[in-house]
């Protein structure tokens, strides 16, 4: 009895180191290409922001004063009295209101 119990420790043994031995596929991990700096920054900062209340476009930064009423820092955020939304590293002036 005590043979068979050693015995089968050693085949359960064997059997979990076995077991991590063995390399599993990761269906996760792509091979694409990464794209360029460039394409990432487009995604990443959009040029122009639709809201329900207007379109926003990206300027190089605001050459007028708007007060704090006027201003946001979440695009979620944006209602018809906002004209500029600072989002994405960038700043971003309504052009159009959508009515």
């Amino acid at each position: 009895m005590a043979v068979s119990a050693s015995v089968l420790t050693v085949v359960i043994a064997n059997s979990v180191i076995a077991d991590h031995d063995i390399p599993i596929p990761n269906e996760r991990v792509t091979y694409d290409p990464v794209p360029s700096a460039d394409v990432l920054d487009r995604l990443y900062h959009p040029d122009k922001i639709s809201t329900k209340d207007g379109l926003f476009v990206k300027t190089p930064q605001a050459e007028q004063k708007f007060s704090q009423d006027e201003v946001v820092y979440d695009v979620s955020e944006a209602t018809d009295k906002i004209k500029v939304i600072i989002a994405y590293d960038a700043t971003y002036i309504k052009e159009e209101d959508n009515k």
